[in-house]
C-alpha cells in the first residue's frame, strides 16, 4: 500500500512538474463551448495517438552509402605541396579527428576540400604537370557529383533537424517566443540544397550555427502538434456548426434568436477573440516552414523516404499543412453560414463585435 501510495505521488509531482499545453487546452475550451451552444453530440477529443502518421521514417532509411572517390587523398598529399591550403585539407580529413567527422561537418569540410582544389588548380594552370592537373581535376568532379548525397546525409544523420522536424508531445504555446532563427535556418539549408552542386557548401563554422538553431528551438516538433490537433478541431467545429444548420437551424425564420446571439458570442470572445490569433501564430509559422520543408523534397538525390516524410508535412496535396489550410477555410465558411442565417454576421444588421461578458 506504501509502494502504491508512494507511486502515486511520484507521478503527481512529476506531471506537476510538467508545463501546461495550454495550445491544447484552448482548442477543447472552444470545442466543449461551442458544443454546448449547437447542442450537438459529444465531441471527439484530439487524440495524439494520430501524431503518428507524422513519425520519421527509420534513419536507415534515410541515410545513403557514399561510395569512397577512386582517388586516394594520402596519395596526393607530397604531390600537392605547392598548394598548403589543399594539403592541410587531405592531411585533416587523414587525421584520426578526419575519420571521425560527423555527417554535418564532413559536408563543411566536402566544401573546403573543393575550394582548395579549384584554387590548386589556379595555382598550377602556368605549370606545366599535367598528370596532377588532370588527377586534381578528376578528384573534383568525383567530389562535386557526391554534394547531393553528402548534403542529405548531413540532415538524415543529424540529431538536430530530426529533432526539429519530430512532432512533439505538446502543441505550441498560445504565446510562443519567436522561432526566427530556427525557421531561417531551415529556409538556407532549402536554399543550399538546391543550389549544389554548383555552389558548395559553406563551411563547417557557418553550417553548425544552423544546425544549433534547429536544436535550440522546440517549435519544429510543437508546430506539427499543433497542425495536427487544430486541423482536428476546426473540423470537428465545422461539424459541430454544418449539422446544427441542417438539421435544426439556430434561427429558423432568419432572424436573430436568443441562441444565435449566444452563438455570436461565442464567435467573438471564443473564435475570433481565442482561437483565430492562435490560428494566426501557427498559419505564420506554417507558412514558412511548409515552404523550405517543399523546397527541400524537389531537391536532387533526395532520398525517397525523406521526400515521402516531406511532402506528407508540406506537400501540395493530402499534407498536413493543406489538411490544415483546408480545415481552416471550412471552419470559416461553417461560421459565415451559421451567423448570417441569423443577420449576425459581420456587415449585417444584427453584428454585434463585442463580446456579452457572461461566459457561455
Amino acid at each position: 500500500m506504501i509502494t502504491r501510495t508512494l507511486a502515486l505521488l511520484s507521478l503527481l509531482i512529476l506531471s506537476a512538474c510538467q508545463p501546461a499545453d495550454d495550445g491544447l487546452a484552448l482548442q477543447a475550451d472552444y470545442l466543449q463551448r461551442l458544443n454546448n451552444v449547437v447542442e450537438g453530440d459529444a465531441v471527439v477529443v484530439f487524440d495524439k495517438a494520430q501524431l503518428t502518421r507524422y513519425r520519421l521514417p527509420p534513419r536507415r532509411e534515410r541515410v545513403v552509402d557514399i561510395p569512397e572517390v577512386r582517388i586516394g587523398l594520402l596519395d596526393l598529399l607530397i604531390d600537392v605541396r605547392r598548394c598548403p591550403a589543399l594539403q592541410q585539407q587531405i592531411s585533416l580529413r587523414n587525421s584520426i579527428l578526419g575519420k571521425q567527422l560527423v555527417p554535418s561537418s564532413r559536408l563543411g569540410y566536402e566544401g573546403d576540400l573543393l575550394r582548395a582544389i579549384d584554387a590548386c588548380l589556379a595555382r598550377l594552370a602556368d605549370e606545366q604537370d599535367l598528370q596532377l592537373q588532370g588527377t586534381l581535376s578528376s578528384l573534383a568532379q568525383e567530389k562535386r557529383a557526391q554534394l547531393p548525397s553528402v548534403f542529405w546525409n548531413a540532415l538524415n544523420a543529424s540529431q538536430e533537424v530530426e529533432r526539429y522536424l519530430r512532432f512533439a508531445d505538446q502543441a505550441l504555446p498560445t504565446a510562443p517566443s519567436e522561432d526566427n532563427a530556427a525557421l531561417a535556418a531551415l529556409a538556407q539549408l532549402a536554399a543550399m540544397a538546391n543550389a549544389l552542386p554548383q555552389t558548395l557548401p559553406p563551411p563547417t563554422a557557418e553550417l553548425d550555427p544552423l544546425f544549433f538553431a534547429l536544436h535550440a528551438s522546440p517549435q519544429g516538433g510543437q508546430l506539427i502538434s499543433s497542425l495536427a490537433s487544430l486541423t482536428h478541431t476546426l473540423n470537428q467545429g465545422s461539424r459541430l456548426l454544418e449539422e446544427r444548420q441542417q438539421q435544426r437551424p439556430i434561427c429558423p425564420q432568419g432572424q436573430a434568436t436568443p441562441r444565435g446571439r449566444i452563438l455570436q458570442n461565442i464567435f467573438v470572445k471564443y473564435y475570433a477573440g481565442g482561437l483565430q490569433p492562435y490560428l494566426a501564430q501557427v498559419h505564420q509559422r506554417g507558412q514558412t516552414w511548409s515552404s523550405s520543408l517543399r523546397q527541400l523534397s524537389a531537391t536532387a538525390e533526395v532520398p525517397a523516404a525523406t521526400r515521402n516524410y516531406l511532402l506528407n508535412l508540406a506537400g501540395p496535396e493530402q499534407s498536413l499543412w493543406a489538411d490544415f489550410q483546408a480545415a481552416t477555410t471550412r471552419h470559416v465558411h461553417a461560421w459565415q453560414d451559421s451567423l448570417q442565417s441569423c443577420g449576425l454576421a459581420p456587415g449585417q444588421s444584427g453584428w454585434n463585435g463585442e463580446a456579452a461578458n457572461a461566459d457561455q
